[in-house]
């Protein structure tokens, strides 16, 4: 009974033993943030006329072009 023991259990372990082991290699792009070396202009003053509006709205554009020249999306 023993003799069939042992002959049994190697074969119980070698079948489920996988017969090759693969390897896949996955290279991915990492993404760094950086410092950003430019520099925010004032901020005008809300008055609640025209013009403030108006310079506070070419203030907005201004910081979203900084933006883009610092996440390099130039379109």
């Amino acid at each position: 009974m023993r003799i069939l023991f042992y002959i049994f259990i190697p074969f119980v372990f070698t079948a489920c033993a996988p017969k090759e082991l693969l390897i896949k290699t996955q290279y991915q792009e990492v993404k760094i943030p950086i410092k950003c070396p430019l520099k925010l202009p004032l901020k005008p003053f809300d008055k609640g006329d025209l013009e403030s509006a108006k310079q506070i709205s070419s203030y907005y554009l201004e910081v979203e072009d900084i933006a883009k020249q610092c996440t390099g999306d130039n379109k």
